[in-house]
């Protein structure tokens, strides 16, 4: 197990969690998939691809690396939905495959207990079914398949995963973001971690304290990442994981970059978040835009459009 040290996550929500009501125009962004399909959807079963991200697994864990780290938001399928289904394996296999540092994740419980990556809390608008995900049973969900309409490749495989499947996908290839939001069975969380021997490659991701706490208490080594909202904030959260350093601290667009600097201070890495819609589209292709935000203090900008923040930063995406 590799020393769990401080780093910082900074959130930066341009435009909002909202859905896209129509399909993106803006020539940077609606150029198609930016990787060979093949790489990443049914096809390329059984094998997952290698890692190609440009971090050592190290410098993901360490945060005095100085190594600019992009995240893929729901995979790289995301709320834009231009590459794969978001939150499903084939999302995660290309967010690898082209070359991501971490991913994010939605994890919510089935009526039988079981975590099913999903980020609404109904089926509909992501799956062929209907209705509350927490009102069906695994088995019953397992059996539906994933909307993937105008997405180039084959999802006909492609399933609602659970959250082990999603971290045995990603051990040893993306470090993953598990946002505990959505549910309130730490137990269940921690225990995915535990069976997907991805204690090293997890991240546990929430704003609620109490949540972090029950989940040390079940598992003293495991990798968290608490949110500020508000700058008041900042002082007491820092000082309540001295102990346990957290690998990230997720700040809210409100308190960035001023609050980066006070957990910069005291040797953290910033995360910005840029997946709203409309940031991704005014962003678009232009790296001026991405290395803006890495300028005012972000070491890792999570996005619906990684492929672009990769490009940014001059790592290759492969063709």
């Amino acid at each position: 197990m590799v020393a769990v040290k401080l780093a910082l996550l900074v959130v930066i929500t341009l435009g909002g969690c909202s859905e896209p009501s129509t399909t993106m125009t803006d020539a940077g962004t609606d150029a198609g998939p930016p990787l060979d399909p093949k790489l990443f959807d049914c096809t390329s079963l059984p094998n997952l691809p290698a890692r190609k991200a440009a971090s050592t697994p190290e410098c993901l864990r360490d945060p005095k690396c100085t190594t600019r780290l992009v995240s893929a938001h729901r995979g790289a399928g995301g709320q834009l939905g231009r590459i794969a289904p978001e939150d499903t394996l084939a999302a995660y296999r290309a967010g690898i495959a082209m070359g991501v540092d971490l991913v994010e994740t939605d994890p919510r419980p089935t009526s039988d207990g079981v975590l099913v990556n999903i980020h609404d809390p109904t089926l509909d608008r992501t799956t062929t079914g209907t209705g509350d995900v927490d009102a069906h049973t695994y088995a019953e969900i397992e059996q539906l398949s994933i909307r993937a309409d105008g997405l180039a490749g084959d999802f006909s495989c492609e399933r609602v995963p659970t959250l082990t499947q999603l971290l045995q996908t990603c051990v040893g290839r993306a470090m993953v973001l598990v946002d505990a939001n959505k549910t309130d069975r730490v137990d269940l969380l921690v225990q995915a971690i535990h069976d997907a021997n991805a204690l090293d490659w997890a991240v546990f991701d929430t704003s609620d304290t109490n949540k972090i706490d029950a989940a040390l208490a079940l598992e003293p080594l495991l990798m968290i990442m608490p949110r500020i909202e508000a700058a008041a904030d900042a002082p007491a959260l820092l000082a309540k994981y001295a102990s346990h350093l957290p690998v990230f601290v997720e700040i809210d667009s409100s308190v960035f970059p001023q609050t980066a600097d006070l957990v910069h201070a005291a040797g953290t890495r910033a995360l910005t978040d840029v997946f709203g819609i409309d940031l991704g589209v005014k962003l678009g292709s232009d790296p001026a835009g991405y290395l803006t935000i890495y300028g005012q203090g972000a070491d890792v900008a999570q996005s619906d459009l990684p492929d672009m923040v990769l490009r940014a930063l001059g790592r290759p995406v492969p063709p």
